[in-house]
């Protein structure tokens, strides 16, 4: 007997759907800690290796796996089989896309946001 597997699409979550309210609330809980407990950014800034902050790296850790986990490497040999959008993407990202962040922020730090840095 064969049976008919029906995938349901699972919608966005609640975290999935709320990402930038979550995002907004943390910087905003960042900036409030900051002024509260300088202390707290003081004692998280010590602990670095050769200008490396270490919570950081942590947290890009996490915040990177997840996504490493998800990797199919079947599809990353057939992509490299094709090079030509491969080298492209390659090429953007570190040929242009290094300067046009820095002009960007260039801009947002250097003109709009002076006053408040």
């Amino acid at each position: 007997m064969i049976e008919n597997k029906v995938e349901k699409k699972k919608g966005l979550g609640i975290f999935e759907k709320y990402l930038t309210v979550w995002v907004f609330l943390c910087i905003i809980g960042g900036i409030a800690l900051g002024k509260v407990a300088p202390s707290v950014a003081l004692t998280l800034d010590s602990f670095s290796y050769y200008q490396v902050s270490i919570p950081i790296a942590i947290c890009l850790f996490f915040m990177m796996y997840p996504i490493m986990v998800k990797i199919d490497f079947g599809e990353v040999l057939k992509a490299a089989k094709t090079p030509k959008p491969v080298g492209m993407t390659l090429f953007v990202n570190w040929a242009i896309k290094p300067f046009t962040m820095y002009l960007i922020a260039s801009f947002f730090l250097g003109y709009l946001v002076k006053g408040f840095v």
